[in-house]
């Protein structure tokens, strides 16, 4: 576990998904501003697919970082070739907050090195759609700190925002 390295995402309750072709499935409007609330002036690694569906790329007042096996460069951000060069940066830089913020992919390869996940969990009455998937949260190694109230958008599912500390 490193104690700078985070994730943050927004997944339904039931399945854990977080997308479909590319895109997220919800663009809530408090959600976005939490997301950009939260990791504003830190580190965001992602892979290159995330960083592509940003509307404006780099994000603004952080550090871009993404993690690709490409050679591609990409205008803004700084590149990063595996989970040991993310892994050599993080405790390179232990002062720095370092969000990972997906794909499904990159997620999986951090889950086991997180201390902390920010979590936007939207309500799923029905399945939906999706492609890809956070990790499933292992109770025995979380603990839920932090839940905030229900948020009910006018023509989208409600949802709540919750943070989990590594045990």
């Amino acid at each position: 576990m490193y104690n700078n390295i985070y994730m943050i995402v927004a997944m339904t309750e039931k399945t854990n998904a977080i997308g479909f072709d590319g895109d997220m499935l919800y663009h809530l409007k408090d959600d976005l501003k939490y997301f950009k609330e939260t990791t504003l002036n830190n580190t965001i690694v992602c892979g290159s697919k995330t960083y592509f569906s940003f509307p404006k790329r780099p994000l603004p007042n952080r550090k871009n970082i993404v993690l690709t096996r490409s050679k591609k460069k990409f205008e803004g951000a700084f590149t990063l070739n595996s989970k040991e060069d993310v892994l050599k940066y993080a405790e390179n830089n232990p002062d720095e907050k370092i969000f990972i913020c997906g794909g499904d992919n990159v997620y999986s390869q951090f889950m086991d090195y997180s201390s902390k996940l920010f979590v936007t969990t939207i309500e799923e009455k029905d399945i939906v759609s999706a492609d890809s998937f956070f990790p499933s949260i292992n109770e025995n190694s979380w603990k839920l700190v932090r839940a905030s109230e229900f948020i009910y958008p006018e023509n989208a599912p409600r949802y709540r925002f919750l943070v989990y500390d590594r045990i």
